[in-house]
């Protein structure tokens, strides 16, 4: 059994999740990634790959394996500039390095970890600064002196304009002061983690103690005693510890042995009346307040968009959302519908362009846009602006008048208890209207993973 940087991240998080996937891997074999969430990992990989760029002389280390830490220290002993990739063992720890330069006037190494993300994460499972301290007390166990630890992330504010700039592209921080804080505790966690691997199997799991969206992979198997409705469906239960910590304390999981729901406000507790009401709890009054303000004809909206860790068309920046696609169903005050759309078929030169001189087509602003989530759509549109000054009035009225079609539910106008506490399409789509299932959908998260053209 080997414990990678990936595992003790997950054991900080959670460390009974991580003990299935290593004595009961069958656990997960049903278990597929979305495609966003590959589309996460590719972008991490291409971001490893690209920052290479930065260090021209470095040498990669392309085995596995044993192989691989015998060809690290063959390159460690002739004093090799800087390695990617560099592989080191210790008991049951083992590591790849993204980075790794030999200071020859300090004679010491500098470790640099590359991260596709906008900024430095202090918190689990993405840690930066433990990530760094983990790998570093397995290195000076191989007698390598680390002199400096740092990370490399990619510069939110860089916009592409031709060929790449690297040097403009990513930023390096130096973390070293924090890296050697944090060391002695993550020594620890790595003495607790390989006594905890190599123990039984323990019940349950911590957490019991998060919100549903921030539980782990195995939470039902660890903890068969939440019913699938459990308090944890809650609306924005996570962020009240309080209130969680006492029920999961007490063994209150179901809604229907809550004893104390006076403490419950807002959405919370309107969602706890509708579950038991067993039907939606619907405020036609202030819903018609809304619905009333409404100017036909009425254009209901949605791009579909592509990102990038590395940016790939001109000014546009590291994860910079592209707009290459809308829908849009215009409906008439005598309830007709017509529905157009448009794509971009030809990514070159001013990419959006195109698309923009279609949307002026398309809306009248006189009438209403509507959008779900209308802060994604109106943040596209104030980049299409920048990008094409002549359009920008136009632009500017549609965000000035478009309205929030979740803005019904997140106002909890309108809540159903199946919605789980969230306003979110994906969940109140199919409650609504369940010949309608949004998971069917080819692209369900609003953004697309590929730009094959």
């Amino acid at each position: 059994m080997q414990i990678t940087k990936t595992n003790y991240l997950e054991y900080t998080f959670c460390k009974k999740n991580l003990w299935l996937k290593k004595h009961k891997p069958e656990l997960f074999k049903d278990i597929e990634l979305s495609e966003f969430e590959k589309k996460i990992i590719e972008e991490g990989n291409l971001a490893d790959k690209e920052a290479r760029n930065l260090f021209p002389i470095g040498v990669l280390v392309d085995s596995h394996g044993q192989d691989a830490i015998d060809d690290t220290k063959q390159y460690i002993a002739k004093k090799q500039a800087i390695l990617f990739q560099a592989t080191f063992s210790e008991g049951l720890f083992f590591i790849r390095t993204d980075i790794l330069i030999y200071n020859q006037t300090r004679d010491g190494y500098e470790l640099y970890e590359v991260k596709a993300s906008n900024g430095i994460k202090r918190k689990e499972p993405h840690h930066y600064i433990n990530d760094l301290a983990f790998q570093k007390s397995v290195i000076e166990k191989s007698g390598l002196n680390i002199i400096k630890t740092g990370v490399i992330y990619l510069n939110r504010d860089y916009q592409r304009v031709g060929k790449i700039d690297y040097g403009q592209l990513f930023v390096d921080v130096d973390l070293t002061d924090e890296v050697l804080a944090s060391q002695a505790e993550v020594k620890k966690q790595m003495i607790e983690i390989k006594e905890f691997l190599n123990g039984p199997e323990q019940k349950g799991c911590e957490c019991l103690y998060r919100g549903r969206r921030a539980q782990c992979t195995t939470f039902t198997y660890s903890n068969p005693d939440v019913p699938e409705y459990s308090v944890h469906d809650i609306n924005r239960i996570g962020g009240n510890k309080k209130i969680l910590n006492d029920w999961i304390d007490r063994g209150i999981y179901a809604i229907e042995d809550i004893d104390n729901s006076e403490s419950l406000k807002g959405g919370k507790k309107i969602q706890y009346d509708a579950y038991f009401l067993g039907k939606p709890i619907i405020d036609s009054v202030a819903i018609k307040e809304m619905l009333d303000e409404l100017v036909f004809p009425l254009y209901f909206f949605d791009y579909e968009c592509f990102f990038s860790a590395v940016p790939i068309f001109d000014n546009f920046g590291s994860y910079e959302h592209i707009p290459f696609q809308y829908s849009l169903h215009i409906m008439q005050r005598d309830g007709s519908i017509e529905h157009k759309e448009f794509l971009i078929t030809d990514p070159k030169g001013d990419l959006t362009r195109s698309l923009v001189e279609r949307i002026k087509q398309d809306i009248d602003p006189k009438g209403t846009v509507i959008a779900w989530f209308s802060l994604y759509e109106k943040q596209r549109n104030v980049k299409l602006a920048e990008l094409h000054p002549d359009y920008a009035d136009f632009l500017e009225t549609i965000n000035e008048g478009m309205f929030d079609l979740m803005t019904i539910f997140s106002k909890h106008h309108y809540v159903d208890a199946d919605f789980k506490g969230s306003s979110s399409l994906k969940k109140v789509l199919p409650v609504i209207v369940p010949e309608l299932n949004y998971s069917d959908l080819n692209i369900s998260k609003g953004i697309f993973n590929s730009f094959n053209f």
